[in-house]
């Protein structure tokens, strides 16, 4: 009788140290992958919701705080696309506003060395989001001119954004939540961007840089048709 009512005692306690645990909020991390397993599978409303669990669980500036605003930004760009926003004030603004709190925490993590793979994140999401947002932008009223004399300072500026943090990434960079999109896109936004510039020399020298190939010659006159090309597995739509 002694060691059954111990053994219930054992039960008992193990299951009110359960519930506790159940109870407690968990930590950051445990947050961040459920938010990720769920961007994985398209569901970005809540992915959202994870993330800013994971935030309002931990302390301002953290390195949690940085993975998951990072984590937002991403979320956030990937629901403007599947929601094909048009709207300069939307899901892409938004996104920036995470990626660039997330690069501020990044410059005072004093000393703490981030994983190259989430550098590459951010680096990658801000390349895509300054770009998305200065398309946005022109197609908003901000208008500029197909030879690029008017475009405006503020698209300028974003694209250039865009070109400068592409240069912070990693060769070796595939976005493991979205394995379609790797390094060799990036660079290929980039000759774009620069193309939308008018700095067709540095369009064409990325492209000759690059490992991608053409059919023609790559100078300023064919550079646009070689980054169709290149962009849509070798046949460009616009000339079918």
């Amino acid at each position: 009788m002694i060691k059954r009512m111990a053994y219930i005692s054992i039960l008992i306690l193990w299951g009110c140290n359960t519930l506790l645990e159940q109870t407690t909020p968990l930590d950051g991390e445990f947050y961040i992958q459920d938010a990720w397993l769920a961007f994985t599978s398209k569901k970005y409303d809540e992915a959202d919701k994870h993330f800013k669990t994971a935030i309002e669980s931990n302390d301002s500036g953290s390195y949690v705080h940085f993975l998951s605003f990072v984590g937002l930004g991403w979320t956030h760009i990937y629901k403007a696309h599947t929601l094909q926003e048009t709207s300069d004030k939307g899901w892409v603004k938004s996104a920036g506003d995470n990626f660039d709190y997330s690069l501020n925490i990044l410059f005072e993590l004093n000393g703490n060395s981030p994983d190259i793979s989430d550098v590459n994140n951010l680096y990658a999401g801000l390349t895509l989001q300054r770009a998305y947002f200065a398309k946005q932008k022109s197609a908003n009223g901000i208008g500029w001119e197909t030879t690029n004399q008017s475009l405006s300072d503020t698209v300028k500026i974003l694209y250039e954004e865009s070109i400068e943090f592409s240069e912070n990434l990693d060769s070796t960079f595939i976005f493991k939540h979205d394995f379609s999109l790797t390094y060799g896109d990036i660079i290929l936004l980039r000759i774009g961007n620069y193309i939308l510039l008018g700095y067709m020399d540095e369009a064409v020298e990325e492209f000759n840089q690059s490992d991608f190939e053409c059919e023609k010659e790559v100078n300023k006159e064919t550079i646009i048709e070689c980054l169709c090309t290149a962009s849509n597995g070798g046949v460009c739509p616009f000339d079918q």
